[in-house]
């Protein structure tokens, strides 16, 4: 995040040669500011001063006040904290909500780390002692510069703050700014009334940053129809493999090689080789894994052709980032859980514990719950009073937890449609390829049966009973299927080769569709049974050159 001032805000603006040289997005800036200065001013000076919203200032505090030697301290102070103030968690935790360092954007000891401090930053807030002693001692210790400076203050004004933020040597302003402003609190520094407006910047800055977060992390959606295509690509690589009789882990030869160095790179950090597998909480077999690795490569460079070698070796590292994520994400959830977050609400039915069935014969004290005060002490005048500023503050807290909401159910529900869409695709592979079986099995079990005797008489009947049915047949011999037009001229038949000119329009409202498997391309088959699940047309398999048997069999499933 820029610095709201690069330079001297009112020294030489407009002077020539200073506009040449100065950056177009820190003039930006500054108009921002500007406005806000302005608006801010103008409310003082008609007397319409309303306790600021200081989520903004926790929000940038709790960015960056854990410095590099505070982190690997941090193990001692996190102990030291929950030592003292472990039965305070919950009360802690329910008192603001700013905007934590999430998961996804830092790593997970930064954010584990930053978690604990929202903890330790409300309550001092609150007025525990024991926190608020903790947040002091660390200021004093881990940014003893800034510490020495600040405390020399009694009161401070904005330009002061500005002053002092300016010179952080890490160049965050903004970070610096919730810092000192947050610091002023604890350390019983009076705030000047013209310091209002960075309350506002500060806030400002935290709704471009959590929505830049936002927008980084939001899930990439793949195309459905790109990824159907994909999952027949894949189908065809291994069903192509199988015709040829070749061992299944010959077929994934590249995959388990680049997965065995995986398994080595493991062991060589100390961990199971298997562990990746382990990680991954959403596996769905290997050929969806084989799937999504195409659609993502397919949507990566959409005019490169990707052999199956190249899609099983980036299939392993589709895998292990899958398991990167899906610790971080668990790792997410076990944390919140332990402090206290809400469990939700499908996961609490269908528990099979229940804490209501325990008796504990110990009685235990409840500790006072204190008002989350998440104002600061600057207002003035009749709207000040306490309890206008109590009634802020109750707003306040419930605008947070409604924000902490939204996004972890934003979360969930980006989460849930993802799943959504691919489940519901891989549901309809599924129902159409359990046709495919039952046809077959049935086809099977006719070929079994194709030399019992037919009731000869009986032929006359069953012809006239389907004639008029709407049956297509596809593939089989010229001579065979003329000798069955010479019987059905109202069926529909189609030869093996008018897949070049497939047109989906003429199997429309047709009752049952035959494949007649003894003389069908396979490039034949894939079209038209394509066509035949996507409009749900019933379909079988023919097998026999005999006429008599052709008719008894679409007749015993057509009358059935």
């Amino acid at each position: 995040m820029r610095a709201p001032f690069n330079n001297q805000f009112f020294q030489d603006q407009f002077n020539d040669d200073f506009i040449e040289s100065i950056d177009p997005i820190d003039i930006e800036r500054k108009k921002e500011i500007a406005g806000i200065m302005l608006q801010d001013l103008m409310n003082r000076q008609s007397g319409n001063v309303v306790a600021p919203d200081t989520t903004g200032v926790g929000f940038y505090f709790l960015m960056n006040f854990i410095t590099p030697e505070m982190s690997c301290d941090f193990a001692l102070i996190e102990q030291d904290f929950l030592k003292n103030c472990r039965s305070k968690l919950d009360e802690f935790r329910q008192a603001g909500w700013y905007g934590d360092k999430s998961f996804r954007t830092n790593k997970p000891n930064d954010a584990l780390q930053n978690c604990v401090l929202r903890l330790i930053y409300n309550g001092a807030k609150l007025g525990d002692e024991y926190c608020l002693e903790l947040i002091k001692n660390l200021y004093k210790v881990y940014h003893k510069r800034e510490y020495n400076r600040l405390k020399r203050f009694r009161t401070i004004n904005a330009d002061e703050i500005l002053s002092l933020s300016e010179d952080d040597i890490f160049g965050d302003w903004f970070s610096s700014a919730g810092r000192i402003v947050a610091m002023c609190q604890f350390l019983g520094i009076e705030l000047n009334d013209n310091c209002s407006f960075i309350y506002k910047l500060l806030n400002n800055g935290r709704e471009e940053f959590l929505a830049k977060e936002d927008e980084d992390t939001f899930f990439d959606d793949l195309d459905q129809e790109l990824f159907d295509e994909c999952s027949e690509q894949v189908s065809d690589w291994l069903n192509e493999l199988e015709k040829q009789n070749v061992p299944y882990r010959k077929m994934i030869k590249k995959y388990l090689e680049a997965s065995d160095f995986i398994g080595i790179c493991m062991k060589f950090n100390g961990y199971a080789e298997d562990y990746p597998k382990l990680c991954l909480e959403n596996d769905m077999g290997l050929r969806l894994q084989m799937t999504r690795t195409l659609a993502m490569l397919r949507t990566w460079k959409p005019n490169k052709e990707f052999t199956f070698d190249e899609v099983q070796f980036y299939t392993s590292l589709y895998d292990l980032s899958a398991a990167l994520t899906d610790v971080a994400d668990c790792l997410n959830y076990e944390v919140g859980y332990l402090i206290g977050d809400e469990i939700d609400e499908i996961d609490i039915n269908e528990s099979l514990f229940n804490p209501a069935n325990m008796t504990v014969n110990k009685r235990s004290k409840k500790p006072e719950k204190k008002p989350a005060i998440n104002v600061a002490p600057l207002s003035k005048g009749d709207v000040s009073t306490e309890d206008y500023l109590s009634e802020i503050a109750e707003l306040r807290k419930k605008l947070n937890e409604k924000e902490q909401e939204n996004r972890y159910l934003r979360e969930q529900y980006r989460n849930a449609k993802r799943s959504s869409e691919e489940t519901e695709g891989l549901v309809k592979k599924y129902e159409a390829e359990r046709d495919e079986l039952i046809a077959l099995r049935e086809y099977a079990y006719n070929s079994e049966h194709k030399d019992d005797e037919i009731a000869v008489d009986k032929l006359p009947d069953m012809e006239k009973a389907i004639a008029d049915k709407k049956i297509v047949i596809i593939g089989g011999h010229v001579n065979w299927q003329n000798k069955l037009k010479k019987l059905f001229p109202e069926w529909l038949f189609v030869s093996t080769d008018a897949y070049k000119t497939v047109n989906s329009g003429m199997l429309e409202d047709k009752d049952k569709v035959y494949f007649y498997t003894d003389y069908i391309s396979h490039i034949s088959y894939k079209k038209f049974i394509a066509i035949v699940r996507e409009k749900n047309i019933p379909f079988g398999y023919i097998g026999s050159i005999n006429i008599g048997s052709v008719v008894a069999q679409i007749y015993g499933e057509m009358e059935r």
